[in-house]
């Protein structure tokens, strides 16, 4: 995944990105809101590792969010360019099925963010 630039790891934890949850050295899940949890940022960490984002060969963060138990869950990746290209928005995309199926009965918004945490794009 040469196309992903994370720089989420070296932000500071100041509430905006959210709480880590580190599953190896090169990935994080920051989770953020009181709907979300240390296991549902496991349960994702899981599913990108078997998706193919989180691999050994790349570093890579994502964010989830949302306010309460019941709302609509925010999945956000930082990437390293200002514009989306088609390719990076079918990947993620592709994953929001995926996505979906750990938050049964919720909501899931999937965003593309730049590297100060702006959204891009929302898919």
């Amino acid at each position: 995944m040469g196309f992903f630039k994370s720089i989420m790891s070296v932000i500071s934890t100041d509430g905006k990105t959210g709480t880590p949850f580190k599953p190896d050295e090169d990935h994080t899940v920051y989770f953020k809101g009181d709907g979300v949890t240390k296991t549902d940022a496991a349960r994702v960490a899981g599913f990108f590792k078997g998706y193919g984002y989180f691999t050994d060969s790349n570093q890579a963060d994502v964010q989830i969010s949302s306010k309460t138990a019941t709302d609509a869950v925010d999945v956000g990746f930082v990437i390293g360019s200002p514009t989306v290209s088609a390719e990076v928005e079918d990947y993620f995309k592709d994953a929001t099925e995926g996505l979906q199926e750990l938050f049964p009965g919720r909501p899931v918004s999937v965003y593309l963010l730049d590297i100060n945490l702006k959204q891009l794009k929302q898919l």
